[in-house]
């Protein structure tokens, strides 16, 4: 089976993106989901009228978007290593059909 399209550009960006292995990726995806997930949760506190602006709600907002965005970077890294092994094997099993004579 060919590749598709949308198959060929998830396989050339997660060589990219995994070029520094598992640890740049993850303090990479981090650090991003930690600022989006923290200033998204100070939005919404902010829209619902919660008083939430104390030093301990606002360390504790930050040590969750910490901890939300290492787990969901592991959970990434993890989804996109079994996509690229899936499609890698598929073709490589592919191939060796077409090699094996009939």
């Amino acid at each position: 089976m060919a590749l598709s399209p949308d198959e060929r550009r998830f396989l050339k960006s997660w060589e990219e993106q995994r070029k520094g292995g598992k640890a740049s990726f993850v303090g990479v995806y981090t650090f991003g989901l930690f600022i989006l997930f923290y200033l998204a949760s100070i939005a919404l506190g902010l829209f619902s009228g919660v008083p939430f602006i104390k030093l301990i709600w606002l360390s504790l907002i930050g040590v969750g978007a910490l901890v939300g965005a290492f787990v969901l970077s592991l959970v990434l890294w993890s989804w996109q290593q079994k996509k690229f092994s899936a499609i890698i094997r598929r073709e490589l099993a592919a191939s060796m059909k077409k090699e094996l004579p009939e």
